[in-house]
Formats: structure tokens, sequence, C-alpha cells
């Protein structure tokens, strides 16, 4: 699968969701709301944002990159970390992306238990389904990073 090339149309939903989701709104669905993902530049070295879903896990978050490699899931890969920003609070967090084999089964559950319009709208950028074997996940997770956000701790500047 060809890297994600966003189109005019998702570059302008991103354009306008970003501040609402900066100025503390609720957006995105219960189990994955939005955030602002902030990661330097892999050439540049300037800070990128990018509104996600993040799912909320026992040690952190997880974030899939749901339309495949994109700068943003490069980048991360590359920083190993990153600030989220949600509801106008900003945490530091420490990424690692999932091998394959551990990758497979979160992204089936992410993509197959997200709601319809989601799946609808994801679709196109996937192979596998329901009915898939798990070789078909493990698949999917080369060419759609999943990685695990941990908060780490910074030191108090006072």
């Amino acid at each position: 699968m060809p890297d994600f090339q966003p189109s005019r149309a998702f570059r302008f939903a991103n354009n306008m969701v970003t501040p609402l989701v900066r100025l503390g709104l609720p957006m995105g669905t219960r189990r994955a709301p939005m955030t602002l993902l902030t990661v330097k530049g892999r050439k540049s070295g300037v800070d990128r944002t990018t509104p996600v879903a993040l799912e909320a896990r026992d040690d952190g978050w997880l974030l899939v990159a749901v339309y495949g490699t994109s700068d943003w899931s490069r980048n991360l890969e590359v920083a190993g970390r990153a600030t989220i920003t949600s509801r106008r609070r900003t945490t530091t967090v420490e990424a690692r992306r999932l091998p394959p084999p551990e990758a497979g089964p979160i992204l089936k559950e992410a993509i197959m238990g997200a709601p319809a319009m989601i799946r609808r709208m994801t679709s196109p950028y996937f192979s596998a389904g329901d009915e898939s074997t798990p070789a078909a996940w493990e698949r999917e997770a080369e060419a759609h990073p999943v990685f695990i956000l941990t908060p780490v701790e910074v030191a108090s500047t006072r």
C-alpha cells in the first residue's frame, strides 16, 4: 500500500478540527476522542501538530495510523517522543511502535470495533476484514503503524 497522501478535503478537515480540539471541545468518539499529537519533524526538526484519535489503555494510550503510514507516523517512530493535548491538558509521552505480531490483533480490534461510520471511512485502506486470519492483520500492521504512548515524568522547572 502506498503512503497516505491527504487530500485537500482531508487537510481542510484537520485544519478545522485542530483549533476546536485545542480549545478543549470534545471531538471524536467516546472510545477514541480526538487529541492533538505534536512531534518533531524527522527532517526539519520543527514541531508538527495533527489531530489523532487515542484510545486509553491501562499504561497510556493506543494510537493507530488508520490511513496507513503518514508523515506523523514516520515522525513519531523516528522521534520516539511527542506531546499529546486533550481538553487543554498537555502530556509528554514516549512512543513505541508495536511489531506486527503484537499489533495485528490490536489493529483488528480497533478497526472492527469502531463505529460503522469510522469503518466506512477507513475500509478503503484495509484489505483485511472481520473474517481475515491473524496473519492478514499482521500484514496490515506493517502498513498501518500501531503505537503505545506512555506518559513521561517531566521535571518541574520551578
